[in-house]
């Protein structure tokens, strides 16, 4: 099923009540993104807490609880320092607003699978990318189940070209106070925001560069939702 997104800086985040009525998966026509230049998605304090990224959203936010699974097939020219796109899950309802993003960015020269999650700061993880893959690479994310149980974390995998999933990275708190066994959780009232996302943070090299902008495709998007 397609259902229409929502386009919006994050910044412009409304804060409105989750909806209730999406189907358990959703599916999205190829996307575009694009990104210019002094646009990023980074907190390091004291002094940086940036969030100006252009992104495309479910329609509204979702019940934090909800969320089982995204995955995106994510393409773009990467030439610039930090040029990247992929998935972002934008947590609400906290004093201070969390975040994973993942996906390609752009270091070293060539492009990494790169996922950053922020709480009070953002930290950083990288996995090379073969040169092979030109610069293409399908990410999912998914909740942490046990039987009929969901966990705390969210994991992180790069989808080979058979399908096989491979775990780069474990989060271990994004869906902590919504554990009803978890020790110390809080009463609910989370909601996510589930897109897709560009950004080029650094200004492009070269003269008539400087309003250059990263175009970031996005295959294959889609989220699926728990039954309940």
């Amino acid at each position: 099923m397609t259902t229409p997104a929502i386009h919006a800086p994050f910044l412009a985040i409304p804060q409105v009540l989750p909806t209730t009525n999406l189907p358990t998966k959703i599916s999205f026509p190829p996307l575009t993104i694009n990104a210019p230049p002094k646009t990023d998605l980074w907190r390091k304090p004291p002094h940086i807490d940036v969030g100006n990224v252009p992104a495309i959203f479910l329609p509204e936010p979702i019940d934090l609880n909800k969320f089982r699974s995204a995955n995106v097939t994510v393409s773009g020219e990467w030439n610039t320092l930090y040029d990247q796109g992929g998935i972002v899950l934008y947590i609400l309802g906290d004093d201070l607003k969390k975040w994973v993003k993942t996906g390609i960015e752009f270091v070293f020269g060539k492009p990494f699978v790169g996922t950053v999650a922020t709480a009070s700061a953002s930290d950083w993880s990288l996995v090379p990318l073969p040169e092979s893959a030109g610069g293409k690479v399908t990410i999912h994310v998914e909740r942490e189940t046990k039987g009929d149980k969901r966990l705390q974390s969210l994991w992180v995998y790069v989808v080979g070209e058979n399908g096989e999933r491979h775990a780069i990275r474990e989060v271990a708190w994004v869906f902590g106070p919504d554990v009803i066994d978890y020790e110390g959780a809080t009463a609910g009232g989370r909601t996510m925001l589930v897109g897709v996302y560009g950004a080029r943070p650094t200004v492009p090299e070269g003269e008539g560069k400087e309003n250059e902008e990263l175009t970031v495709k996005l295959e294959g998007f889609e989220v699926t939702l728990f039954d309940d």
